[in-house]
């Protein structure tokens, strides 16, 4: 048995290094876990905020709204849609999603009064157009986008969105002139595309008539033209119409010869009559039309005759009658 005082074997020297080395690599282990716990849960805890600040962004919102969609939660879905608009009001996505929804809902008004107030809150925002253009585009009412575009004065998005732009046609002719004679209404635009337009007073569409030649107003009175532009992208612009005013001018009562009174002999009776009229005329005291006696030159009297007179024009409008009466004593 060693002594105390004895110094320790050469076997027990190594033991307790050993041991004390073990003791070093538990000790190692510990604190290696611990530094590795401790990273995960750092990491943990960045992730978790970061998933938590993603959320919470436009994107984020708009990606848990998709998400409440695609699950049938529609209510969902249009809060977070309404969330991420209050975010960022002249992004896009929102909009086209939200829009796109109330469709699904066949609650196309809302999806309206949505874009509009949208296009109303945001005139100089792309991304709003954008959302429009396409919402409209997808759901086939094209015919809305002409009216939000018309409305649209700024000149970046007229230009990055050109191919939904179609300008309504020119005219021609002032419609707040009155014209005395046949008018020819030329429509025009500077765009590539094609004109439809309606002369019966309906509404002008694609099933209207193709304008290909200049228009002929020929009627007398009112005749409202309507007429829309179709750009290559089949984009149809808002409708113009124009209501055109023409008043054929009356000639004045003929000028007949000789004139009312007393005669010993037969007379020859003359009409003057102006260019673009024809003179018809009755000897009986009634009143003329475009039935009675053609004038084509004068014509005698032998006897006494209450004879009137008028003058009508290629449109059929009527002068005032001249009347004379004669007596004829041979």
């Amino acid at each position: 048995m060693t002594n105390p005082g004895d110094r320790l074997s050469e076997e027990e020297i190594r033991r307790r290094r050993r041991r004390a080395k073990a003791e070093r690599m538990r000790r190692k282990r510990r604190l290696r876990r611990l530094v590795i716990l401790g990273m995960i849960l750092i990491v943990a805890a960045v992730v978790g905020a970061g998933i938590l600040i993603y959320r919470n962004t436009y994107t984020g919102v708009v990606n848990r709204g998709k998400r409440a969609e695609i699950n049938g939660n529609d209510t969902k879905a249009e809060a977070l849609y309404l969330k991420a608009i209050e975010k960022k009001g002249e992004k896009k996505e929102a909009y086209f999603r939200l829009a796109s929804l109330y469709h699904d809902q066949n609650k196309d008004d809302d999806a309206d009064a949505l874009l509009q107030e949208a296009v109303d809150s945001h005139p100089d925002s792309v991304g709003v157009y954008q959302a429009m253009v396409e919402y409209y585009e997808d759901t086939d009412q094209t015919e809305k986008i002409a009216y939000l575009m018309s409305t649209c004065t700024n000149g970046q998005i007229l230009t990055e969105l050109q191919d939904y732009v179609a300008r309504v046609p020119e005219f021609s002719l002032d419609d707040e002139k009155e014209y005395d004679n046949v008018q020819e209404l030329t429509l025009s635009s500077e765009e590539d595309g094609t004109i439809y337009y309606t002369v019966d007073g309906s509404k002008a569409t694609t099933e209207g008539t193709e304008y290909k030649e200049p228009i002929q107003i020929n009627k007398e009175g009112k005749t409202t033209v309507r007429a829309i532009f179709v750009n290559k992208k089949g984009i149809e612009s808002v409708e113009v119409q124009k209501t055109y005013m023409i008043r054929f001018p009356v000639a004045e009562a003929p000028a007949v010869s000789p004139t009312t009174g007393q005669y010993k002999e037969p007379i020859s009776v003359e009409v003057q009559v102006p260019e673009g009229y024809t003179a018809y005329y009755t000897t009986d005291g009634s009143e003329p039309s475009d039935q009675s006696v053609k004038y084509t030159g004068a014509f005698p009297l032998y006897q006494d005759t209450e004879l009137n007179v008028v003058l009508i024009d290629g449109n059929g409008k009527k002068s005032e009658i001249t009347t004379r009466k004669y007596q004829i004593r041979s």
